[in-house]
């Protein structure tokens, strides 16, 4: 069995999956062997309420997105979900009020749905635009975000009709060959290979109202959603879990400073360095800790360009980057990879 990893620390809502084992048996594959290899319970996927790993969902997927040949496998399982496979996520979404309630309820609730290390709703003349990425640990998530967006897009669709196409995109992932199901499935608004996922919800969506609307139990999926959010401890033994789960959400930001972290926390600077150095560490060293072993997984695991995987650790220049591996490990970036995979 794998052993649980820093990744393992990101969940995303089981429920999300329930379609897979289904869609992959459409292509022959048996998902029972790659589940046990990646510690994955596929009964889980149809708990309303239950969450898995993020990193091994996603892994799970781009298995499935390989053995199928098929780059949309993502977003075509997106056409065997059933409303409500998410619990309350879902049936909130479905209760909004107006195009408004729902996109502000995904907003509110994005971190209950998946952790994310950005998430940002802002409004302008022309309505409203949703920007999200996920923590660079997290290496392979393209057919996770398909898979997302063709759930939360058909939801839309049943919601609030032909106005949904209106809807654009912009993906972090790379084109891909066949645009079909993309444009069918998502919006024939999308373009790809973007530093973060965007999508942006014209006010005539913002405007649109429900027919199918039921305010109190929006109301009351608001509620539950918010008390099923993965909780932040504020116990002291649970004080270091906080900020290095922090950490590992934000390690590709060039610089974290105490300004930044103790006000989030709710410290003062001085109060947040003392509850630091009663546990025998400090700031710098926890995030060289986190850099250190996110590293080792990229260069080890993944086939990312070591330039990619400087630039989601925060490093200003290859340079720096490499005289950290070396400092940590001996060895330069390409060495430590090249041994791993001798």
């Amino acid at each position: 069995m794998p052993r649980k990893v820093l990744a393992d620390e990101l969940t995303t809502v089981a429920g999300i999956a329930s379609t897979v084992v289904a869609h992959a048996g459409s292509y022959g594959i048996d998902l029972e062997p790659i589940c046990k290899a990646l510690d994955i319970d596929p009964a889980s996927f149809q708990d309303l309420t239950a969450r898995i790993s993020l990193d091994r969902l996603c892994r799970l997927l781009e298995a499935c997105a390989l053995l199928s040949d098929d780059e949309a496998f993502g977003v075509t399982c997106g056409r065997r979900f059933q409303a409500g496979s998410t619990g309350p996520f879902g049936y909130g979404l479905m209760s909004a009020p107006s195009g408004l309630d729902f996109v502000r309820f995904i907003d509110a609730h994005m971190e209950y749905v998946t952790n994310t290390s950005y998430s940002h709703l802002t409004f302008d003349d022309t309505g409203a635009t949703m920007t999200w990425t996920f923590a660079p640990i997290i290496v392979k998530r393209d057919q996770y975000v398909d898979l997302s967006l063709a759930v939360l897009l058909q939801r839309a669709r049943d919601l609030f009709g032909n106005v949904a196409e209106q809807l654009e995109l912009h993906l972090e992932r790379p084109k891909p060959r066949n645009l079909q199901p993309f444009r069918e499935l998502l919006t024939r608004r999308l373009t790809f290979g973007h530093r973060m996922n965007q999508i942006q919800f014209p006010n005539s969506f913002l405007d649109r109202q429900n027919p199918r609307a039921d305010g109190r139990l929006h109301h009351l999926m608001d509620m539950q959603c918010r008390a099923l959010k993965p909780e932040t401890a504020t116990a002291d033994a649970d004080f270091l879990a906080q900020i290095r789960h922090y950490l590992l959400l934000h390690i590709s930001e060039p610089d974290v400073s105490l300004e930044q972290l103790a006000p989030f926390f709710g410290l003062s600077e001085r109060t947040f360095q003392r509850r630091l150095a009663d546990q025998g560490t400090n700031l710098a060293d926890l995030r060289d800790s986190i850099r250190k072993e996110v590293s080792f997984n990229l260069l080890t695991g993944s086939d990312l360009p070591i330039s990619e995987i400087c630039y989601r650790l925060g490093y200003s220049a290859p340079s720096a980057f490499t005289r950290s591996v070396s400092r940590w490990y001996g060895l330069t970036p390409s060495g430590l990879r090249d041994r791993k995979s001798a």
